[in-house]
């Protein structure tokens, strides 16, 4: 065999053998870039309520910012239906990769107690960031002799029948709560929404309302309603002058809230990835105004931090549905 051909086919087999090992390696490596890469396709965000209300409108506000923060499409897709059961038990039973996210609020920890055999729980969720907290309290008309919880509490002991308090949806456990702490017992009137329930206490047909800062907000700055109390664990952000029911020595931390999860069992690094976006986004000045001017105010928790106070609320929500059966 020629000298020249021997070489040729010498340097052929390496070219071969060096193309192979790239292949190789290649191969080996793209799982781990895919991994690393996240995300490289657009997130769907299911918010499990209409169009136009609150955890909407938060969820459209949030996924503007991540889209920003992620450069990927991040889809709003609203799934309604049985309180929210159809868009969580969605959302739960999806893949957990991080291309389907949920918007998770009260309902969330508050119906698996009320309604049998909803579909999902907290137990079916990453947690992964708080949003907004909303404190929820009792507003009586800015008329009312009522001036204080104190006030409120003496009356409703003294003549239990004498007061009539509003709630919507949910609203029912947190009055029941309040009624156990307080040692009250008041009537309980639903309404289908809480701007029919401050109507109500407006125009004095019932005594008081479970409301929310965002909910009573406007009234309260136009002097119609008066808040007696929020029941948190910290003053309201948007009411700061409102004492917790905690300060009048009722200690009770149970309350509304918008937050963002994924299906259980999130890998750990793209929950982490998903926690620095939050982090990042909600300290962003376009996000805080978004929130804003949608009527809520920013109170980020992530972690452990968010896992434990979501639990505690779980916990709250339980105790008040006990009281429900009763």
């Amino acid at each position: 065999m020629p000298q020249g051909f021997a070489q040729q086919k010498q340097e052929i087999k390496m070219t071969v053998r060096k193309s192979l090992c790239v292949i190789l390696a290649t191969s080996l490596l793209a799982p781990i870039t895919a991994m690393a890469s996240y995300p490289e396709r657009p997130i769907e965000l299911i918010i499990p309520f209409g169009q136009g209300g609150g955890n909407d409108l938060v969820g459209r506000a949030f996924s503007q910012s991540l889209a920003e923060y992620s450069e990927v499409d991040v889809l709003p897709v609203n799934r309604t239906g049985g309180s929210g059961a159809v868009g969580f038990h969605a959302a739960s039973s999806a893949r957990p990769n991080g291309y389907t996210l949920a918007m998770i609020n009260s309902s969330l920890v508050g119906n698996p107690h009320m309604i049998d055999g909803f579909p999902a729980s907290v137990d079916d969720f990453t947690p992964i960031c708080l949003l907004s907290a909303e404190p929820v309290g009792i507003a009586v008309s800015a008329s009312s002799n009522i001036e204080t919880l104190e006030d409120w509490v003496s009356i409703a002991q003294e003549n239990p029948d004498q007061l009539a308090l509003g709630y919507t949806s949910i609203g029912e456990l947190i009055a029941l709560s309040a009624g156990n702490v307080t040692d009250t017992d008041p009537t309980l009137i639903p309404y289908s929404g809480s701007g029919d329930a401050i109507t109500a206490v407006i125009g004095g047909h019932i005594d008081g309302a479970i409301v929310s800062d965002a909910e009573a907000y406007a009234q309260v700055q136009a002097e119609q309603l008066r808040m007696l109390t929020f029941f948190s664990e910290e003053r309201s952000l948007s009411l700061p002058n409102i004492p917790t029911s905690a300060e009048a020595g009722y200690p009770l931390d149970i309350g509304l809230f918008r937050a963002i999860g994924a299906p259980a069992n999130l890998p750990d690094d793209i929950e982490n990835y998903l926690i620095d976006a939050c982090t990042h986004i909600a300290q962003q000045d376009s996000f805080i105004e978004r929130m804003n001017r949608i009527g809520f105010n920013v109170q980020l928790r992530t972690g452990d931090d968010f896992k434990q106070w979501l639990n505690r609320q779980n916990e709250a929500f339980s105790a008040a549905a006990d009281l429900l059966e009763q």
